[in-house]
């Protein structure tokens, strides 16, 4: 009898282990509801930017691909820009045992970004009387730079979902710049000179699946 209950207590100490399924089960289309709100309420900013991801067990292959043009009016004169990036890399998600799959993520990007740029500004002559107009301008831009993400995606309702990624760039560089300009305002990633520069983007996603995920509780 003895041999017994200490062979069961022996059989319920035992853990049992589950194979991870990294099969991916669906993917998330979304946008950034940031760019789009500043590109409707005002002049000096137009963009969008479209979100998605792919599971794979609780690693998220995540891509961004979005558009950027600035308008920005100096004290002596204007400067403009307009190009396209993207961002690919990995989140990892922390909410193992959340049966929607929520999520509290740590990720890292790569970023890159193909952008064109002018300025136009007046000078004073040395004289101090005449005055003269100056235009500058960058034609084919290229730059990349990494990123550190943490944020958080949350099912609101079936397939629909809603988050917040911030973003932490780092090591901004850039090539085809001519002599006469620095670039300045880098789309996807902000001003050239600031390293490191924050990003933050409030999205909406719709998530399209085509397999069950059943996730089974940790017991401690």
């Amino acid at each position: 009898m003895l041999s017994f209950v200490i062979g069961a207590q022996g059989q319920q100490k035992k853990k049992v282990k589950t194979k991870t399924d990294y099969r991916p089960s669906g993917f998330r289309l979304g946008t950034d509801l940031i760019d789009l709100g500043k590109t409707f309420s005002g002049n000096t900013f137009k963009g969008w930017e479209v979100n998605g991801d792919v599971d794979f067990s609780r690693y998220y292959l995540a891509v961004d691909v979005g558009s950027w043009g600035k308008n920005l009016a100096l004290n002596n004169g204007n400067y403009s820009n307009n190009g396209n990036y993207y961002r690919i890399g990995i989140d990892v998600n922390f909410l193992t045992n959340d049966p929607d799959r929520n999520m509290f993520f740590l990720g890292f990007r790569v970023g890159h970004s193909q952008f064109s740029e002018s300025l136009s500004y007046s000078a004073t002559s040395p004289n101090l009387f005449a005055k003269s107009s100056i235009q500058t301008s960058n034609g084919n831009v290229s730059g990349g730079w990494g990123e550190v993400t943490t944020g958080l995606r949350v099912k609101i309702w079936k397939g629909l979902w809603m988050g917040y990624t911030g973003r932490l760039k780092l090591a901004p560089s850039t090539k085809g710049s001519n002599a006469t300009m620095a670039p300045y305002d880098m789309p996807g990633y902000g001003i050239v000179q600031k390293n490191p520069w924050w990003g933050f983007n409030y999205q909406v996603f719709w998530r399209f699946g085509w397999r069950e995920v059943v996730v089974i509780p940790v017991k401690k």
